[in-house]
């Protein structure tokens, strides 16, 4: 084991290098994932732009529709924005009820 201050300094010179490795690789996988995250969302919210044009053929938006199936993480709202296969013309209220939701989440639980 470590008898010396010579193998304590020989088993840190072999340990800090790994955990200085295992932190990077920590942050790379943070970050990437972050970028991954927003990535999602934009293509998302490019779908949403797509359906919620007035323009486009009805393929495309049919296309766009079936594409949402992957968006599982976004059901909530999806949900809200559609209502019977269509879309809602509610959209003031909706709005209004979005941010109200947001804020009321963004508070948290009153403590």
């Amino acid at each position: 084991m470590i008898a010396t201050w010579q193998d304590a300094i020989a088993w840190g010179v072999l340990v800090l290098p790994l955990i200085v490795l295992a932190w990077a690789a920590m942050w790379f996988v943070n970050v990437q994932a972050e970028r991954n995250r927003y990535e999602r969302y934009q293509r998302f919210h490019a779908i949403m732009e797509q359906l919620g044009s007035k323009d486009g053929s009805t393929a495309d938006k049919m296309a766009a529709a079936y594409e949402l199936r992957n968006y599982r993480e976004y059901a909530e709202v999806i949900s809200k924005i559609f209502a019977n296969g269509h879309v809602r013309t509610d959209a003031n209220d909706m709005l209004q009820a979005q941010l109200k939701e947001t804020l009321k989440y963004v508070r948290g639980p009153k403590t």
